[in-house]
């Protein structure tokens, strides 16, 4: 019992340092430093970086059909004649900007509980009505730019 009881408490105060602060400044040769030790007394404008959780969501890696698919588009892009480099730009935002729209919505339909910073720095749980209404606003979205 001593033995269970003295783990969890050295367990408990190693993570202690996973809290720990995280400053940044800029040096004497003009490097930005990141460091969870104050700034030396010198430095004029240190700040410290908010650190805040962030949900983890997993990405599955592009299987073996679809790195084949890509590799075909591939000999079928050259083949044809190139577009101007304006209207090629165009293309890829819209494709970062439906995977990120397609995460975010994956990511609220699996999520119980979600948390978020307010206008005033402080954590708050998306209410079932706003979450619905996000999800609404992406599922619209990849409707629109996205098919």
């Amino acid at each position: 019992m001593r033995l269970t009881s003295g783990l969890l408490i050295a367990a408990a105060c190693l993570t202690l340092t996973a809290h720990a602060e995280v400053f940044k400044w800029v040096d004497a040769s003009g490097r930005v430093v990141y460091s969870d030790q104050p700034p030396p007394a010198g430095v004029a404008k240190a700040k410290k970086v908010n650190v805040k959780d962030t949900a983890v969501t997993n990405v599955a890696s592009p299987k073996k059909a679809d790195a084949s698919a890509a590799s075909g588009s591939d000999t079928a892009a050259k083949s044809q004649p190139q577009a101007s480099p304006a209207a090629t730009k165009a293309p890829a935002r819209d494709e970062a900007a439906c995977s990120e729209a397609q995460k975010r919505l994956s990511f609220l339909q699996n999520a119980k509980l979600y948390k978020q910073i307010n206008d005033k720095g402080s954590v708050e749980f998306l209410e079932a009505e706003k979450k619905k209404q996000e999800m609404a606003e992406k599922q619209a979205f990849l409707e629109k730019n996205c098919k």
